[in-house]
């Protein structure tokens, strides 16, 4: 059985549910057709198709969703989620893993995770596309805890990605 105590760092919190939310398949390709359609507008602003005041409503467009993205999104997800706050125990092993955060405890075996994503701050341990729960790399005592930590991932799911982003 293996332990670790960790708080979440709101900032690192943030970045790592940025990072999620832009890999979701839905908002690639909302993000994709926002690039497109500023694209077609400056071109047909450029060939004069397009008015000025229409390709600045929808630079203005971009900027407000953009930021719902990148701020908005994130801030108000972090602030719904009472984990993230918590101060969280967690007992691993090769079956799965027990959560105790002052609300309780809650066991977890490894088979109710369908995805392992691990990057430099944290390993994204997924339930499903929408949710999950993070461990951060900053929890593990040593390098070698966490190298360890990440075979045992590895050897447990097929679908586990290790991403050199922070």
């Amino acid at each position: 059985m293996h332990f670790l105590q960790f708080t979440y760092n709101r900032e690192e919190v943030i970045h790592a549910l940025r990072f999620h939310f832009l890999r979701r398949g839905e908002i690639k390709v909302f993000r994709n057709t926002l690039i497109i359609l500023l694209i077609a507008a400056i071109t047909g602003f450029l060939f004069r198709l397009v008015n000025f005041n229409a390709l600045l409503g929808i630079a203005i467009m971009m900027g407000i969703l953009g930021w719902a993205f990148w701020y908005l999104l994130p801030v108000s997800t972090y602030n719904k989620a009472a984990t993230f706050k918590d101060n969280i125990r967690l007992r691993y092993n090769d079956e799965g893993m027990a959560i105790v955060t002052g609300q309780g405890e809650r066991a977890m075996p490894w088979e109710r995770f369908s995805q392992i994503v691990e990057t430099r701050s944290f390993f994204f341990l997924y339930r499903d596309k929408r949710s999950f729960f993070l461990i951060p790399t900053s929890a593990f005592e040593s390098d070698e805890a966490r190298e360890q930590f990440s075979a045992l991932m590895q050897r447990l799911f097929s679908d586990y990605s290790r991403l050199n982003i922070s």
